[in-house]
């Protein structure tokens, strides 16, 4: 079934003025991604099953701002209030319960969630990898010729007294986020 496009964030000017501004303007670059790449709508096809026909906040939606969530530094479903104080940049966002219902519901059919989820991922990815044209980092990838992506991270350092807590490899106390 396909789907028109689908705007589920507003579409907010940015521009360097002097005047009051959003408190996660950055997410613009995310907000926009998410059109362009046309994740929305995959994700609304992909998830159509599990949300109810007359929810007021589909499942796709509701996945899509958990993860804006914690990439504006969001670390609990609860946290999507700080995507509900900015609906000029959010739209409007599924209340606690409503974000808890539809985890539910997703969860007691997980193995076709992250399968349906994946597909809808995948076409994002060809979407934007095809956007990106001569750019793109998959550009000329092929088995001989492999796409690395080397990932690195930071060790925040804390120190506990916990038992069994033993030290990193470089011989200091953290932990990955």
């Amino acid at each position: 079934m396909s789907h028109p496009t689908l705007f589920f964030y507003p579409r907010p000017r940015v521009d360097v003025a002097e005047v009051p501004a959003l408190a996660h303007a950055g997410a613009v670059l995310l907000t926009d991604t998410i059109h362009a790449t046309g994740l929305a709508a995959s994700l609304r096809e992909a998830l159509d099953s599990w949300t109810k026909p007359l929810a007021e906040h589909h499942g796709s939606k509701v996945l899509l701002d958990l993860a804006l969530t914690l990439a504006i530094g969001g670390e609990h479903a609860s946290d999507a209030d700080l995507l509900r104080c900015e609906p000029d940049l959010f739209g409007d966002v599924a209340s606690a319960p409503t974000i808890s219902r539809m985890l539910t519901t997703l969860a007691e059919d997980a193995p076709a969630v992250i399968e349906a989820i994946s597909n809808a991922r995948r076409a994002a990815r060809e979407r934007a990898w095809a956007l990106a044209g001569e750019h793109s980092p998959a550009a000329g990838a092929s088995a001989k010729s492999p796409l690395v992506i080397d990932l690195d991270a930071t060790l925040i350092n804390v120190h506990s007294e916990k038992e069994q807590a033993a030290p990193t490899f470089k011989r200091g106390f953290g932990y990955h986020p």
